[in-house]
């Protein structure tokens, strides 16, 4: 079943016309205390606050945490995208919420066992931004709440009774990162810790993943 694999590229076209949409602004009245303009998706207030959505992909390098020695563990890739929506304040601070579709997983190198787990996934990630001519680093804590919606054993897909009897599917943790905006182009990488429990299991397993993602917020 493919079908979560087209989900990334449904957001990419719904996220497209954003690019596109000139929207008339409202012209401030002589005693108005505010005004407004949206134009090509941003929203921006006369007290300088923005609003700015978009896209954004990227690369997952995951693992999982637990009491078996590392050395029996490897990382796995997947990838992970969707909407992003940021709000950002004059002093520097600003606020962004995403939904996006995440594989995490890991690899048990001894007996040859991998888990791949899709997630939705929602971060907000709270940042705070230096306001440079050009470019604007910036570095963020982003907690997070995924409930995973796929589960595979070593590339075979799972049936819902093997799922639900071997995953806990919710997953909760915190994350934190840097990167910097140029233009309307975002680069960004984070590492995530899950305090969740992933599988039904004598010891604990949680998630742990590093993040390179792009982004583009118009």
């Amino acid at each position: 079943m493919k079908v979560y694999r087209y989900i990334l590229w449904i957001i990419f076209l719904v996220g497209l016309p954003w690019g596109d949409s000139v929207i008339a602004g409202s012209k401030s009245k002589p005693h108005s205390k505010t005004s407004c303009t949206i134009l090509r998706g941003k929203y921006t207030t006369s007290d300088q606050m923005e609003y700015r959505i978009g896209i954004v992909a990227g690369e997952n390098i995951a693992t999982i945490k637990s009491p078996v020695s590392a050395s029996t563990q490897d990382v796995i890739t997947g990838w992970m995208g969707g909407l992003a929506f940021q709000v950002v304040w004059p002093k520097g601070f600003a606020l962004q919420p995403e939904v996006l579709y995440s594989q995490k997983g890991c690899m048990f190198a001894g007996s040859g066992l991998r888990y791949d787990i899709d997630y939705l996934e929602v971060p907000v990630k709270v940042m705070y931004r230096l306001h440079m001519a050009q470019v604007k680093p910036f570095a963020f804590v982003a907690p997070y709440g995924a409930y995973a919606v796929r589960l595979t054993e070593n590339g075979d897909m799972t049936s819902d009774d093997t799922f639900s009897s071997q995953i806990h599917p919710w997953d909760y943790g915190i994350g934190a990162g840097g990167g910097f905006d140029v233009w309307k182009i975002q680069l960004s990488f984070k590492y995530s810790w899950g305090f969740a429990q992933v599988l039904h299991d004598t010891f604990t397993v949680r998630n742990n993943v590093f993040t390179i993602s792009a982004g583009f917020l118009f």
